[in-house]
């Protein structure tokens, strides 16, 4: 019964492709598992442009991050942006626009185009470990915040507010010093850094995101909504 079951699940993909699924019936006696299909509805013209451009996430040794995903998954390190002595950003890609091996891309290439490629790897980092101040255990590896491109950040912004969408940061404003982005939890575990630290890391964030929305979907999930357009780390 077992393996009847699995092959069945297995040959789900290749049913669904030879016939689309449909939504359901809420008369059918259908059983679970079933697929519907996403309504054919064209998406709003105002978000041309939009694309995901990167997932970040939290992780506890840089070094070790790096390494397998380099190694496992055959990404390419981009660069590592030190905020301060133990707060670092870095960044991740597929060479040849995200299909590995397809075409082969210069350091300086990948970084040219960080914002106008989707499937980029964001890792940030808290290295504090050796330091003697108490704390409670690092945070396991989690996902930090989802990374948006946008064509017209302005212009974002106010479709934003339009929604009702909750916003932490806005266009030109500095990093929050008070809510829920002040919290170091929202970054990643900051119990063991010193408030001086902080403060330093509260003020290079702001001047890396002067240009940047940040956000919250329906579940509180982190937005970073960047423009297309963004300011050369390496002057």
């Amino acid at each position: 019964m077992l393996v009847g079951s699995l092959l069945s699940l297995a040959l789900l993909p290749a049913a669904m492709a030879c016939s689309p699924p449909k939504p359901r019936d809420t008369n059918s006696t259908s059983k679970y598992p079933y697929a519907t299909a996403g309504p054919e509805d064209a998406s709003d013209p105002a978000t041309t442009g939009y694309f995901v451009n990167h997932v970040a996430l939290n992780v506890n040794n840089i070094t070790r991050s790096v390494e397998f995903y380099t190694k496992v998954f055959g990404m390419r390190k981009m660069f590592t942006y030190h905020l301060t002595e133990h707060f670092s950003i870095t960044y991740l890609a597929h060479s040849g626009g995200g299909k590995n091996g397809t075409a082969y891309q210069t350091t300086e290439e990948l970084i040219r185009f960080k914002n106008n490629d989707a499937g980029k790897l964001e890792l940030v980092s808290f290295d504090v470990e050796g330091k003697d101040i108490p704390g409670p255990p690092r945070m396991t590896s989690t996902i930090s915040h989802l990374g948006i491109i946008v064509p017209d950040i302005p212009a974002t912004q106010a479709r934003l507010e339009e929604f009702g969408v909750t916003i932490y940061k806005r266009v030109g404003d500095p990093f929050p010093s008070t809510g829920y982005m002040a919290n170091p939890y929202s970054l990643g575990d900051a119990t063991n850094l010193s408030p001086e630290e902080w403060a330093d890391i509260q003020a290079a964030m702001g001047q890396l995101n002067m240009l940047n929305i940040f956000a919250a979907d329906p579940d509180g999930n982190l937005l970073e909504i960047l423009p297309l357009d963004e300011p050369n780390l390496f002057g």
